[in-house]
């Protein structure tokens, strides 16, 4: 691009770009992070067959040494995890204003079009016409709230016939040892 040179690119466009190549880095991260966390769970490995090597020659300070360092290791590789989690949240936001970049766009050429149609439609018809479209998106959100109730519903009702089912066989269980 010239210094002198207009963008033509939309702010979608442009948003777009920069979302690419944000989550590209992100993406980046998250394999080093996972490299990261492969080598800890082989130094465990590691560690673990040492500990079991000096357990034989009943080396305590060994012993407690090697214990200290996976124990480090662990918690060092739970934050490695954390911070994945992190960068999957950044890139989620990431995602998030792209879309919102792209809604403000859609608004805009929405409003777009009902300033030309109030141009083209007497205000009272267009009023009618508004009050109509927003009436049924109503109703499309109440039953899409009705839907999502029902699904909740169903998918409780699976949870406690599941936890009915092992509670049964729990107390089976517990009969049949008892007869024993």
């Amino acid at each position: 691009m010239s210094f002198f040179k207009k963008d033509k690119r939309t702010p979608h466009e442009i948003a777009k770009e920069q979302s690419r190549a944000i989550s590209t880095q992100i993406r980046q991260e998250k394999r080093q992070l996972d490299r990261q966390i492969n080598q800890s769970d082989r130094e465990i490995q590691r560690l673990s067959t040492d500990i079991r090597k000096h357990a034989l020659n009943n080396n305590k300070d060994a012993l407690r040494t090697l214990a200290k360092a996976i124990v480090k290791i662990k918690h060092d590789k739970s934050h490695l995890y954390s911070a994945k989690a992190n960068l999957d949240t950044i890139d989620n936001a990431v995602k998030n204003q792209l879309t919102n970049v792209k809604l403000t766009g859609i608004m805009q050429k929405s409003s777009e079009i009902a300033h030309s149609l109030a141009e083209l439609m007497k205000v009272e018809q267009f009023q009618s016409i508004s009050e109509q479209f927003s009436k049924e998106l109503i109703k499309m959100g109440i039953m899409g709230e009705m839907m999502n109730e029902t699904m909740d519903a169903a998918m409780d009702n699976n949870d406690l016939e599941e936890e009915t089912d092992e509670e049964v066989n729990k107390v089976l269980d517990e009969v049949l040892r008892g007869k024993q």
